[in-house]
């Protein structure tokens, strides 16, 4: 890998490690599943995350960059980077080390979630830090963005790091629920009780269930995508442009279904609105031209029976 390009990895990742050791409270309106955590719990996660990510990376730029034109990022290479976080995670908190399958990591709803954005979570990163103008990026986000900068960089890493975290914590806590123990070291005072852990996993399940059914088609409707991104006061949420007419042909079962309802909403309202355009027209000449006319009859009499 050239020495410009390893540069500029490692300047955007030491800025997200200082952002990362300042403020991380979620000052989003959603929830997240490192919500869950203590706050030096939650920023060693991070940290770990993003250690994981610039490594790979680096990796996977160097290797990507003696094939010339090609560019290859597989799913599995973001699934191992979830494994192999909270193996790791797991280590440094329940001081065992704990081998987690594979086939957990694939069946993992967050993890499925992610996936069925791969192409902008994962590959835009990716290929916006080997070429600022590259056409997967511009393909994206142009005619908005018609460049990458590194600010815009720095916030798709930003979402692609607290995705991840969110993918470990979830992995965890729902599909290693076996794990009891965590939560008295790891998670944040509010959520010792059995009751409110419950509660926080039946909430954050159908968040990720509302994301994939509901949010998503619409997101893709509207040509939008919803980042998370950290700043050193805390972590927000932000909606980008993004041109994702292409995985409206990958939609199916309940999310086609939701956006076959927004259309058909769209198209009734558009009739009614002329329907009642229409009525409010006709209303109007009514009462100018009919009416209007009857009192003009009317006043007339009144006015030739004063004359007599």
């Amino acid at each position: 890998m050239n020495n410009i390009l390893g540069s500029k990895v490692g300047n955007v990742f030491s800025k997200i490690h200082y952002k990362i050791n300042q403020n991380i409270e979620n000052n989003s309106q959603k929830l997240l599943a490192i919500d869950l955590l203590k706050t030096s719990v939650k920023r060693d996660l991070l940290t770990i995350v993003a250690a994981k990510l610039e490594t790979q990376m680096l990796d996977t730029l160097d290797t990507n960059e003696s094939k010339q034109n090609t560019f290859n990022v597989t799913s599995n290479v973001f699934r191992n980077i979830i494994k192999n976080s909270a193996e790791d995670f797991l280590f440094n908190h329940y001081g065992v080390k704990v081998t987690i399958p594979q086939k957990c990591v694939k069946e993992s709803l967050c993890v499925q979630a992610a996936l069925s954005d791969f192409d902008i979570l994962y590959k835009a990163p990716y290929q916006t830090l080997k070429d600022a103008k590259s056409q997967p990026f511009r393909s994206f986000f142009s005619p908005i963005y018609n460049y990458a900068s590194d600010d815009f960089i720095e916030a798709l890493l930003d979402n692609l790091i607290l995705e991840i975290s969110n993918c470990v914590v979830f992995l965890i806590t729902i599909d290693l629920s076996f794990l009891n123990e965590l939560h008295k070291t790891l998670y944040k005072a509010q959520f010792l009780s059995l009751r409110s852990i419950e509660r926080f996993k039946n909430n954050l399940t159908w968040q990720v269930r509302k994301k994939m059914s509901f949010i998503k088609p619409l997101d893709i409707y509207n040509n939008r995508y919803n980042i998370y991104i950290i700043q050193t006061s805390g972590i927000y949420s932000r909606a980008i442009y993004a041109n994702r007419a292409k995985e409206v042909t990958h939609l199916s079962e309940i999310p086609l279904l939701t956006l076959t309802v927004v259309e058909v909403t769209d198209f009734l309202t558009s009739r009614v609105d002329e329907a009642v355009y229409l009525l409010g027209s006709g209303f109007r000449f009514t009462l100018t031209s009919v009416f209007g006319k009857i009192i003009g009859l009317v006043w007339r009499g009144i006015i030739e029976g004063l004359k007599k």
